[in-house]
């Protein structure tokens, strides 16, 4: 009997010191770089966008002036993180900085003059190839409420709504001639998202309102001219209502719509959604309330998730739609070989804005979010997904939350036609920012799922296997450039964790060094992440 007891504990250890490296090897998180610029905190912010494999692009407003212009500072670094390129752009002062896009190795600012719907446009396009800097400029003929911005080949769409009704503009960049997209001006529609495809078409995702008739979910694609190639209608359940959402662009043949759905005329969300465009079948809106996913709780306390999704689960059961709501903005959707993966993040809001176009889910009417949202796709690049940046609309009128905590990054796996696999779930710590803004970001590939954020100057990171299951919840210090300097501890910076390319991420923010020889200095910093 002692015998079989100790080749059972040897067993036992030998099973927990090949589980521990394994693990251990199963996903490494380095910091091989970093780029520092000494900067005090909220004295020009800096933009950053991703350039995929051509680095980092960098733009701050310098708040100097130059014979009557202001001046602006763009850098650009290259993977390892170093200055390969610094122009100072020259804007007259009347215009601010409201969106951007990334597109065929091109990068594009969008500066709106003033504070009005009537406001001109500059768009600044910079290639950092041949280090050349175009300027464009356009005076709209409408009053035009801008939602999002987005270049189509050698054109630049701006969509948004005039008088309320949703508008979708063209300008051509070699023309400079603009006009109206055909087939969208309607009451009583909303869009929810405007989304260039990789073969230069665009989509153009609306949904109704109407409170009594019928519901629909519109999808309608464009070429770059503007010519209508696709136009497809899909019924909505009367007793939901659909707050945001976003389309594939074409990596696969196949068109996905995914986002977030609510009862009737509620402003959080219920769940999620999903739906395959096939205008020559029925087409059926998958609907998930949170009750139904495996991790999408995990924030809460054990006995209060417990208790939520058996409240859930009993009104599923009795055919009631689950009361439990959230606010929940959808970030991106990454399209696989093998289907999609639909990401969002979920936050506490304390008040939410008087804007009568806006809702807590709509990422549209929202400032900080939108600038990092919705207007360039991500590329499929498998195994990790590769993408660019989304553009955005930053500076409308919004979301005047007082406080936002923000709970839970959730991953969403959908197979070829839009059904739930599997979902993944990692608590954001009730991360306190100034309004809703995505703060992480993740990795995926077909055995493992890693999702990342920053917080109190610790890199925290969880890694989960294909089955949602946990494997890896691990923090790491943000390094700095000598092992001898450390950060002020007081500091409650938030950081915010971006996806680049690959298998790459970056992180950045604002830090107080510490230095016993040199003193303190303030800086802003990217560290690049590597998942091993």
């Amino acid at each position: 009997m002692n015998g079989i007891v100790r080749n059972g504990k040897k067993r036992w250890l030998l099973s927990v010191v090949v589980m521990a490296v394994s693990l251990s090897g199963f996903t490494q998180v380095s910091q091989p770089n970093r780029f520092e610029k000494e900067q005090k905190r909220r004295f020009g912010d800096f933009h950053v966008v991703s350039l995929e494999e051509q680095g980092l692009a960098l733009l701050r407003d310098k708040e100097k002036y130059e014979q009557g212009d202001r001046l602006w500072e763009f850098t650009q670094v290259d993977t390892l993180l170093a200055e390969v390129w610094t122009k100072e752009l020259s804007v007259e002062p009347k215009f601010r900085l409201v969106g951007y896009d990334y597109r065929d190795k091109n990068l594009y600012y969008l500066f709106r003059a003033g504070e009005t719907d009537m406001g001109d446009l500059k768009i600044v396009k910079l290639d950092p190839r041949d280090r050349q800097v175009l300027e464009f400029n356009y005076k709209p003929e409408l009053a035009i409420q801008l939602s999002h911005f987005n270049i189509v080949g050698n054109q630049i769409l701006l969509a948004g709504y005039v008088s309320r009704q949703p508008t979708v503009l063209l300008f051509n960049m070699e023309t400079n001639q603009a006009k109206i997209v055909a087939g969208l001006l309607a009451d009583n529609t909303e869009i929810l998202d405007v989304r260039a495809n990789i073969n230069n078409t665009f989509n153009v995702m609306m949904t109704e309102r109407q409170s009594k008739a019928k519901k629909r979910l519109i999808l309608k694609t464009y070429d770059e001219t503007g010519a209508l190639l696709l136009d497809d209608m899909i019924e909505v359940d009367p007793e939901k209502t659909l707050l945001s959402g976003i389309t594939s662009t074409l990596v696969r043949d196949e068109l996905m719509l995914v986002g977030t759905w609510s009862e009737g005329i509620a402003k959080q969300a219920s769940g999620i959604f999903t739906v395959l465009v096939d205008p020559y079948n029925e087409q059926k809106i998958n609907y998930y309330d949170f009750g139904q996913l495996t991790h999408f709780f995990d924030y809460m306390t054990p006995k209060r998730a417990a208790k939520t999704k058996e409240k859930s689960d009993s009104r599923r059961k009795l055919g009631k739609i689950p009361d439990f709501r959230t606010n929940v903005m959808p970030v991106r959707l990454v399209e696989t070989k093998d289907g999609f993966v639909f990401y969002t993040e979920a936050y506490y809001s304390s008040s939410i804005s008087n804007n009568p176009n806006w809702n807590a889910a709509n990422p549209y009417y929202n400032y900080p979010y939108s600038m990092y949202g919705f207007g360039s796709p991500y590329r499929y690049g498998y195994p990790y997904g590769t993408g660019y940046p989304y553009g955005g609309y930053p500076y409308g009128s919004g979301n005047t939350s007082s406080e936002i905590k923000m709970q839970m990054a959730s991953i969403f796996v959908l197979s070829n036609n839009g059904e739930l696999k599997t979902d993944h779930g990692f608590k954001l710590e009730d991360t306190k920012i100034p309004s809703a803004e995505q703060i992480a970001d993740f990795i995926f590939t077909p055995s493992r799922v890693t999702i990342l954020f920053s917080k109190e100057n610790q890199i925290h990171f969880q890694v989960s296997q294909a089955d949602g299951v946990q494997l890896i919840n691990e923090k790491k210090e943000i390094q700095l450039t000598q092992a001898s300097e450390s950060t002020r501890p007081d500091s409650e910076d938030v950081a915010t964790v971006r996806y680049w390319y690959k298998n790459i991420l970056f992180v950045y923010g604002y830090q107080t060094i510490k230095n016993s020889e040199k003193g303190n200095r303030d800086v802003f910093y990217i560290n690049k992440l590597k998942i091993d």
